[in-house]
């Protein structure tokens, strides 16, 4: 169950990136840092609402019996779009701006960047990782099982 949520929250991710949506917004004469809502940037709204097609998608293509046991691949992109999701609401995104920002300074992080170039680096990374992970959970997914083992498969389900 926790790995299909996942995999869904991971497909939801890489959806919301596939769609500009700051950049129609720029297009449009909307600036998208204006556009903030009480607590999460709009990365995290486009995520959520790409969880609809997300859904349609693993229906469709019977993601639930096709996804296979925990792998790197799953763990990877549960990491990364837990990160991703972190990193633009604004209570976790000031929390690493702080710690970033003093770590740099005490000279923990022996780095000549700012803490903001630094975070723009962690969320390429993010959104990197998670759509090659996402590349890798659906190139290990398991052929579609025929009918009958898919019955044979609820019954023992009902059975324990």
């Amino acid at each position: 169950m926790l790995r299909k949520a996942f995999v869904l929250l991971g497909l939801a991710v890489l959806l919301s990136l596939l769609f500009p949506v700051p950049a129609l917004l720029r297009q449009g004469g909307v600036d998208p840092q204006r556009l903030r809502l009480p607590g999460v940037d709009l990365a995290v709204l486009c995520a959520l609402v790409a969880v609809l097609p997300a859904l349609a998608l693993a229906r469709d293509g019977k993601l639930r019996e096709r996804i296979p046991r925990w792998n790197v691949w799953i763990a990877l992109v549960a990491l990364c779009s837990l990160a991703f999701l972190l990193l633009h609401v604004s209570w976790s995104h000031e929390f690493a701006a702080s710690w970033l920002h003093e770590a740099i300074a005490d000279g923990t992080l022996p780095l000549h960047v700012s803490e903001r170039s630094l975070l723009h680096a962690i969320e390429l990374a993010v959104r990197v990782g998670v759509m090659v992970c996402m590349v890798g959970v659906l190139l290990s997914l398991q052929s579609v099982p025929d009918e009958a083992e898919l019955l044979a498969q609820r019954r023992r389900r009902k059975k324990t």
